[in-house]
């Protein structure tokens, strides 16, 4: 008798990257630079109160190495987070005008805009994970985040931020959705430490753009033919894509 079939919904891989090892490293050394750059509190320069991180030259050097396309610059990427591009940017754009309107200036605003083995397609789910929880760690232990907790609990949060914006990039490859969403956030964080913006109204702004950020990830991973549907028998435990492709041929 001929099992029933039933639809899921399956990433068919993560994003794919030419990792090299020259890229490993540049890409190492550009974490390392950032933290303890920021630990140190060095910069280049500022923009209003804004600090501009050493790392961010040779971070402009990595992202031309992986490929501005590979990134999600491409026509591909802006078709498939469209709605989430523009919706986002529309309030970027306002969040801009009204931090350099109301708190630090043009320039400081731009400045918090700013802030945000091989190919990880290959990597399966163990790996991809596990890339997501050091980003989210690293993510964490910056000194300007390190400032907001006052508790073990509320470091939570940020690693759940580092989390949610890997994931994003890794999933799809588009590295403008996640530095536009930590764009936002940056300009609500500093409105609400400056007495501009309520706590709560942070707090419920932030929780809509990252499950909308979410969201926006699944349908792009759909357009991109990243997120497949297939059919499978009921009762089938899915382990990845890749396997059951195997057992299809």
């Amino acid at each position: 008798m001929t099992k029933p079939m039933h639809a899921v919904w399956v990433w068919r891989r993560w994003t794919r990257w030419p990792l090299t090892p020259s890229i490993l490293v540049v890409a190492a050394t550009v974490i390392a630079l950032d933290v303890i750059t920021a630990w140190r509190d060095a910069s280049i320069g500022s923009l209003g109160r804004v600090a501009m991180s050493p790392a961010l030259p040779l971070g402009i050097v990595l992202a031309c190495m992986v490929g501005l396309r590979r990134l999600g610059l491409d026509r591909a990427n802006f078709i498939a987070w469209r709605e989430f591009l523009a919706a986002t940017g529309a309030v970027l754009v306002f969040g801009i005008w009204a931090y350099s309107d109301h708190i630090g200036g043009f320039e400081e605003a731009i400045g918090l805009v700013r802030r945000n083995w091989r190919n990880p397609e290959d990597w399966g789910l163990g790996p991809g994970v596990v890339a997501m929880l050091a980003s989210g760690i690293v993510f964490m232990f910056l000194p300007g985040h390190v400032a907001q907790m006052s508790s073990a609990t509320r470091a939570l949060p940020f690693a759940a931020l580092g989390i949610i914006l890997a994931y994003a990039v890794l999933r799809t490859g588009a590295l403008l959705p996640a530095v536009m969403t930590h764009a936002l956030l940056n300009l609500v964080t500093i409105a609400a430490l400056t007495g501009n913006v309520a706590d709560g109204w942070r707090a419920a702004f932030a929780a809509v753009l990252l499950v909308t950020l979410i969201f926006a990830t699944v349908v792009a991973g759909v357009r991109l033919g990243m997120l497949k549907r297939i059919y499978v028998e009921s009762g089938w435990r899915y382990h990845s894509y890749q396997e059951h492709q195997k057992s299809e041929s």
